[in-house]
């Protein structure tokens, strides 16, 4: 290639269009590429998560049935108002949890400061 002195404009903005062009591509694909690892990451992580949480549930109602069983042969209690026990305390378990979240939401969100806006970022 000729020195940038010798070239004539349009010759010179095509070079610098050719580089600028060559520049985004390979700017896309490097981020393409570590796109692709993050999500790949992600739904390895979720897969996890997920699989987790399954087995939760079935251990928690696992827990809520022994727990029940329990009642109706230690307290004498029928199967059926056994059921319902364990059932209305995890009923108001998970409210309590959901409030309790809120709440933290709540109080989390009425301490951040208000986003600026495009006028307060330029002053």
């Amino acid at each position: 290639m000729p020195g940038v002195r010798d070239l004539d404009l349009p010759d010179l903005v095509a070079h610098t269009v050719d580089d600028a062009r060559a520049l985004v591509e390979a700017q896309v694909s490097s981020l393409k590429d570590d796109l692709g690892v993050r999500l790949g990451d992600l739904g390895t992580t979720i897969r996890s998560w997920l699989i987790a949480v399954c087995v939760a549930i079935v251990t928690t109602v696992l827990l809520g049935i022994a727990i029940s069983a329990t009642l109706t042969q230690v307290g004498g209690l029928p199967w059926w108002l056994s059921l319902w026990i364990v059932t209305t305390a995890a009923i108001l378990t998970v409210v309590g949890l959901v409030y309790r979240a809120r709440a933290n939401g709540r109080r989390i969100a009425e301490s951040k400061e208000p986003p600026m806006t495009e006028a307060e970022n330029v002053s």
